[in-house]
């Protein structure tokens, strides 16, 4: 499928005994762009004399390079090994012109010696004093890079240049924003719906319960729990691992008055811009006027639902994932009067909005404002933005029985009647205990 993408060229340029390590540098580029070209948006085209020029006549050579190639090139890569090039009637060689012509010009240019071994018969004196003069004249105003093997070199090479393409591309949007006005919206960090994905803006407002529940104690015992101890009795293992959890129903309880009182918050990104975003990292900064506030993931709240049976049954793995996906990834940490919360996410194509499979977790007894500072990095961003965001939280008090907050949940203490878990799941959302109200963005 067809992809609308950023073009950067890359020259190479050499003299003529470094043809292998020519091809390795095409190579590198070329894999590079399989790897990431689509994600990121991004194509690196390399360039070299005998691929990108056209003959042309009545002109110096070397200047006929420089007009089709060189002027046109936003990265170069010097090579060198033990020559310097054929002299051009303006430098002492075509490579060097290349070279200088390009750094005058404020591009980047990366330079590669390698130092793998030679035949001393086959070597040009005058090309390595050359070589080496050039060296010296370089080494006080530029960092270079050696290698001693070929595969160093690719290694090297793979590395550094994906280093030198953030820079450019930064260094190209802070350009940019210079001559249109200011790029902090490239990435905007919104509230989605947990559930569609649906992006809610910066600004949204949580309804939520505080169940005072009382009673419990009048609940009976779920199934029989009977055990004889008698020397004649033996247990099997099967047998202890499923016998009945007699405390199902009041564990039940706690979890409908948790699930009613927590609210899950997810995020989404959204790339505003033209080029694809690479290793994108959130930070926030989470404050709040409630007093009694918790914020924390799925894990850190153990709201799965109890079992029937006790010992190793656990959840489905239908529950599992629902209620546990991304979490282990998302951290957040408790701070003095604040909390820490960071995620990251790998890349984010241009033009478009992707949901975090990351989660929060927002738990109260009294209505309040919690708000979000939001910093944003990534590879195309000159330096991190800052976003705000805000959830305003309302808390209704309900005060009623534990068995009428199970019998409202289809759930019968006295019939020992057990619901399917899934529509026990949906009775509790339609009770009205959660519900999320967005606000339009300003």
């Amino acid at each position: 499928m067809a992809y609308e993408a950023k073009v950067f060229r890359v020259l190479i340029a050499s003299p003529s005994d470094v043809d292998e390590e020519r091809e390795i540098a095409v190579k590198t580029i070329q894999e590079w762009n399989d790897l990431n070209s689509p994600e990121r948006r991004i194509v690196m085209l390399p360039l070299r004399w005998e691929t990108h020029s056209a003959p042309e006549y009545g002109t110096r050579p070397q200047e006929i390079i420089n007009r089709q190639i060189v002027d046109h090139c936003d990265i170069l890569i010097g090579i060198f090994w033990t020559r310097i090039g054929s002299p051009t009637g303006v430098s002492d060689s075509g490579t060097l012109e290349e070279i200088e012509r390009v750094a005058g010009q404020g591009r980047t240019v990366m330079l590669y010696f390698s130092q793998i071994k030679k035949d001393p018969n086959s070597i040009e004196i005058e090309q390595l004093q050359k070589l080496r003069e050039f060296k010296e004249k370089t080494f006080p105003k530029a960092l270079i890079e050696s290698f001693s093997s070929q595969i160093e070199f690719r290694d090297k090479l793979a590395k550094q240049i994906e280093i030198q393409l953030r820079t450019l591309i930064a260094t190209e949007k802070h350009t940019t924003s210079n001559l249109t006005g200011d790029i902090s919206s490239a990435i905007s960090l919104e509230f989605c719906d947990s559930k569609t994905g649906e992006t809610l803006g910066q600004t949204i407002s949580l309804e939520a319960t505080n169940i005072i529940s009382h009673g419990i104690d009048a609940i009976p015992d779920y199934g029989k729990v009977e055990h004889d101890s008698s020397e004649n009795d033996s247990w099997s293992l099967s047998s202890f691992m499923n016998r009945d959890n007699k405390n199902y129903y009041r564990e039940y309880v706690e979890f409908l008055v948790k699930s009613a009182l927590l609210r899950p918050v997810s995020f989404s990104l959204k790339n505003n811009g033209l080029i694809g975003a690479r290793d994108i990292f959130i930070d926030m900064k989470i404050s709040s006027d409630i007093h009694d506030i918790q914020i924390g993931t799925n894990v850190d709240f153990n709201i799965n639902p109890p079992q029937t049976h006790s010992g190793m049954g656990g959840l489905s793995f239908y529950d599992n994932i629902q209620m546990n996906t991304g979490d282990e990834s998302f951290a957040v940490e408790s701070v003095t009067d604040q909390w820490n919360a960071t995620f990251e996410t790998r890349a984010l194509q241009p033009q478009r909005t992707v949901r975090s499979k990351h989660r929060m977790v927002i738990g109260a007894t009294t209505s309040g404002t919690i708000e979000i500072e939001a910093k944003i990095y990534a590879d195309i961003l000159p330096k991190p933005i800052t976003q705000r965001l805000k959830i305003l939280m309302e808390i209704k008090q309900a005060n009623v029985t534990a068995i009428e907050l199970l019998e409202k949940n289809g759930i019968s203490p006295i019939d020992t009647k057990i619901p399917n878990s899934n529509k026990t799941r949906s009775k509790i959302s339609s009770r009205g205990y959660s519900r999320i109200v967005t606000h339009p963005k300003k």
